[in-house]
């Protein structure tokens, strides 16, 4: 009984209609060929015991399965990205409504209003009739108004008005120089358009914005706070926060930066009254009172002041403040002597002073006669031949 076995061999056959079919050519161990079967008899190609299936391709046969996503699958996976696109464009809208409606949004606004120069701009961030509003209260409380008062009503509306307008020239910088006792420095608008002003506080519409100001005439830095509400046109900054407290505040800060200047001030002239008391000596100073005539008696007060030139040079101009006094120290008049003569070395010197008490005498200071008056002269400044000028200074 002999044993062989066949081996298929892939062989190209050219299909009748459309593209190439492989085929399974059965080829013996000796070599010998076997017959290729056509067509009809490829169902006897199969090997003994097989089941007979189609030919791939060829004419009813059945359909491959095909790779791939089917169109349901797809489906859901077009449904999912475009619900994710939808979640996340839902998400960046709330983000950037949430965003643009903040706070710190209107603060930004606010400090690039003041960095451009921009009234419009600020004005849409400030609630002006609040604010003018809270400014005239302050005002009128300061100046001594009551609250049971009624103010004039033309005044009200004037001074409405300049809070107005200086509120909206804020970010435009104000006309000219500031007084030093202002509570907003000259450089106000440079100094809030640098940066953005933090939120200090928060709960829920209501926001408190802190703004440190440095005033460089004052030579002090306070945090000026600043209420901001949420209202329908979004968040406005309506007012100071506790401005009776922040006004106080600055005003005690006031008056110790002039406790601290008086003081400088008075050490200054003292030693500048020593080096005037080495240039002019003031022997004494006469107060009178005559009494003209002239077809009617007019009651004058007659002061004189004599001194001289008691250094080694020639002096341009001398001023010398002179205070009158009561028997009960009142000061009854302040004047002032100016000699404008030059004075030689060792020269003296008087001037006086002719004043008519008629119009002015206190009423109840009955001048009587010259013991009930006294007089203080002082060296106010000296200016040298060489032109250097010893002044004492103000307070």
């Amino acid at each position: 009984m002999g044993f062989s076995f066949k081996l298929p061999f892939l062989s190209r056959k050219k299909k009748s209609a459309g593209g190439d079919l492989l085929t399974a050519a059965p080829e013996s161990l000796d070599g010998a060929p076997s017959a290729a079967p056509g067509p009809a008899t490829s169902k006897a190609a199969a090997p003994k015991g097989a089941s007979a299936s189609p030919v791939a391709d060829g004419p009813g046969a059945a359909p491959g399965k095909r790779k791939g996503l089917s169109k349901r699958t797809l489906r859901l996976v077009l449904y999912a990205v475009a619900g994710l696109v939808v979640l996340g464009g839902a998400a960046g809208g709330g983000w950037w409504w949430i965003k643009a409606n903040s706070p710190e949004t209107a603060v930004e606004q606010l400090a690039l209003a003041f960095r451009n120069g921009d009234a419009t701009a600020f004005e849409r961030r400030v609630d002006l009739d609040r604010v003018v509003d809270q400014l005239m209260e302050v005002q009128l409380k300061a100046s001594g108004v009551q609250g049971t008062a009624t103010p004039d009503a033309r005044e009200t509306a004037q001074l409405r008005d300049v809070l107005r307008q200086a509120l909206l020239a804020l970010p435009v910088g104000a006309a000219g120089e500031r007084k030093r006792e202002d509570l907003l420095p000259p450089d106000f608008r440079e100094q809030v358009g640098a940066f953005v002003p933090v939120i200090a506080e928060r709960n829920g519409d209501r926001a408190v914005v802190s703004v440190p100001v440095k005033n460089e005439a004052l030579e002090t830095t306070f945090d000026l706070r600043v209420e901001m509400i949420d209202g329908k046109d979004g968040w406005k900054v309506t007012g100071l926060v506790d401005p009776d407290g922040q006004l106080a505040a600055h005003a005690a800060a006031l008056e110790r930066i002039r406790a601290r200047e008086r003081a400088a001030a008075a050490e200054e002239n003292a030693r500048i009254a020593e080096r005037l008391a080495g240039l002019v000596r003031l022997d004494r100073t006469l107060v009178g009172i005559d009494t003209l005539s002239g077809g009617r008696n007019f009651k004058t007060l007659v002061i004189q002041v004599t001194g001289a030139n008691q250094s080694t040079q020639t002096l341009g101009r001398v001023v010398v403040d002179c205070a009158v006094r009561d028997e009960a120290g009142r000061v009854l008049r302040t004047l002032k002597l100016v000699r404008g003569m030059q004075i030689r070395p060792g020269e003296a010197f008087a001037e006086s002073w002719v004043i008519d008490l008629d119009e002015a005498e206190p009423k109840d200071v009955p001048l009587l006669n010259a013991e009930r008056l006294t007089g203080q002269s002082t060296v106010r400044s000296v200016v040298l031949a060489t032109g250097e000028s010893i002044v004492i200074k103000g307070e």
